[in-house]
């Protein structure tokens, strides 16, 4: 299976982001941040790297099985 690490921004660039917005309590709506498959463009949700196990990633909220990346 391809693993989906770019959307319209890299994978790092989103977790990075998420992580201000999470550490600052930053009051976002969940549309004004929106990361979306380069291939489907359904939303996606970007996934940090833990040691030793998956890298960084992005994920499909929900399954799409006519994406190339949405069987994750």
């Amino acid at each position: 299976m391809a693993k989906l690490t770019e959307c319209v921004i890299g994978v790092e660039l989103a977790s990075a982001i998420r992580r201000v917005i999470n550490e600052t309590g930053s009051k976002m709506p969940r549309s004004k941040l929106a990361f979306r498959c380069p291939e489907c463009r359904r939303p996606v949700r970007p996934h940090v790297s833990a040691e030793g196990k998956l890298e960084s990633h992005f994920e499909h909220f929900k399954r799409n099985p006519n994406c190339h990346f949405g069987n994750a």
